[in-house]
């Protein structure tokens, strides 16, 4: 059976105690490679990346743990480790120590003022001048609350157990599935791809000794596969036009209902609009209606609205937005993330070459 659609991520989450282990950490990461291949090969569905997370640790411990996985860790694995607070003494050196080593890493914002968020940024700063690429594996957990999802770069594991979780590609799919069914069409398509999800997941744990972690449902886009055109149907206008955020809520009001139902959903279960990823996107941003601070605005109906977002370099403006989407997780309630990538120089209407994610345009904060 061919699938209109691919799981996006089986996501290992290790525990504490297998962290003690070098030896048991690279099995897991090989063991991991082929739940991948026997839920290819057994189920006949795609998957785009595995990855690893690790659970928070203590400063000295962290260096000592990212030493281990640099060296274990397969090519093909991506790994997280896991979040670090803002308040840390030794936050600058652990980011930094992190994305250079290829791995990504969350920040928890503990307390939502201009000290915290302009220390932030200015260390986003610092790794965009040494290496714009590995500004896109650092990601801002604005509400400073951990959360259990296979989405990088905010993922992290509880640490009480190993666990596998899984997301999905399926924004065409979605999309298609409103065009014929409307809302309870939608409805119907999420619900059958993440029982698919379900599936894959029993598939990989039998030779991963993990738990059944869940699926989070949350639409991601890639490249052709696009969250923004699932959107701009359900909305009927395109982006930023009003009534556009209206179609972002009806599809997050369906995603809740759809992980009400399944039982073991995690993490988000929102639309993510992250620039980089989506070509349509890309190509409104481009037409130069929208900035950054629109896309912020947009965290209040859905899921990281500044994600993968190129700006100017500036210091302050960076600060403010991650104060801008941490009012909205606020008033949510909900964890939001922020991922942006300061180009120093650059004016809007520029556009960046990242690594993985392309050509990106560059936009007003």
């Amino acid at each position: 059976m061919a699938y209109p659609y691919r799981i996006r991520a089986l996501t290992l989450h290790l525990s504490r105690g297998l962290l003690e282990n070098e030896g048991v950490v690279e099995d897991k990461m090989y063991r991991l490679l082929e739940a991948r291949d026997l839920v290819e090969s057994g189920l006949g569905i795609e998957v785009d990346s595995v990855r690893v997370t690790l659970p928070n640790t203590g400063d000295t411990e962290f260096f000592e743990i990212l030493e281990v996985v640099a060296r274990v860790r397969p090519e093909e694995v991506l790994v997280s480790m896991g979040n670090i607070g803002s308040s840390s003494s030794r936050l600058k050196e652990a980011v930094g120590e992190a994305v250079s080593s290829n791995l990504y890493i969350g920040i928890l914002l503990e307390e939502p003022t201009w000290d915290a968020s302009r220390r932030i940024s200015k260390l986003i700063h610092d790794i965009a001048e040494e290496d714009l690429g590995s500004t896109t594996r650092v990601g801002v957990n604005v509400l400073g609350e951990p959360i259990y999802t296979p989405y990088y770069p905010l993922s992290y594991s509880p640490g009480d157990r190993v666990s596998l979780t899984a997301s999905l590609t399926y924004p065409n799919y979605l999309r298609e599935a409103y065009q014929k069914g409307g809302v309870k069409g939608l409805g119907e398509a999420v619900e059958n791809a993440g029982l698919t999800a379900l599936k894959a997941l029993g598939e990989a744990t039998k030779s991963l000794e993990a738990g059944l972690g869940g699926v989070d449902l949350s639409v991601a886009p890639w490249m052709e596969e696009s969250s923004l055109g699932l959107a701009e149907a359900v909305a009927g206008v395109r982006m930023p036009r009003p009534g556009f955020a209206m179609g972002v809520r009806v599809v997050n009001e369906v995603l809740e209902s759809v992980a009400s139902k399944i039982g073991l959903a995690v993490g988000f279960n929102e639309l993510q609009l992250p620039v980089a990823e989506d070509l349509k996107l890309k190509a409104r941003v481009s037409e130069g209606e929208i900035t950054a601070r629109d896309l912020a605005r947009l965290s209040g109906v859905c899921l990281a609205g500044l994600d993968l977002v190129a700006v100017p370099g500036d210091v302050d403006g960076v600060a403010g937005l991650i104060l801008e989407v941490a009012a909205y997780s606020r008033a949510k309630g909900r964890v939001l993330g922020v991922r942006v990538i300061p180009v120093e120089g650059a004016q809007p209407g520029d556009a960046v070459t990242l690594p993985r994610f392309g050509e990106t345009p560059v936009i007003p904060i």
